[in-house]
């Protein structure tokens, strides 16, 4: 910080561009798994929110995806039904009625049976959310996220 009387103050913030060796997640097998580009990636996005629905599904159609989007597993699952099975789930953290966005994905993946890659997505900074997200082995990205 540099303060000059009358002139004003001016404030910086150093920040290192690197995680620390410990900090570094390694991606899990269904993560690091190729995806079949033969054909249009299908993603199911999970958000409670219609208008997040609509902008990452349209997003993701623009960029050559096939998307299945629903405000819970049950819809996506209702929406499957002629579908072969997600390549990538989109989930927000915290879903209504204080349903999770963990266990939304856990349940996906069980009534699949399949190990989906997946990651989650949230507004809440709380570095508990991340901690969490981290310790069910996801990536936690913030809202707004950019494309």
């Amino acid at each position: 910080m540099t303060s000059t009387v009358g002139k004003g103050s001016r404030f910086s913030v150093v920040v290192s561009l690197a995680c620390k060796p410990g900090n570094v997640t390694e991606a899990t097998d269904a993560i690091a798994a190729p995806l079949d580009m033969d054909r249009r990636v299908l993603v199911a996005v999970i958000d409670d929110d219609a208008l997040v629905l609509e902008s990452l599904g349209g997003l993701l159609r623009q960029w050559g995806c096939r998307v299945v989007a629903a405000e819970s597993p049950q819809a996506i699952l209702a929406s499957l039904a002629n579908e072969d099975r997600p390549d990538l789930i989109i989930c927000d953290y915290g879903l209504a009625r204080g349903n999770s966005g963990i266990k939304a994905i856990e349940e996906l993946r069980a009534s699949l049976q399949a190990a989906i890659p997946a990651f989650l997505i949230s507004g809440d900074t709380n570095p508990d959310r991340r901690r969490e997200a981290q310790d069910s082995g996801h990536r936690l990205l913030h809202k707004p996220v950019s494309p």
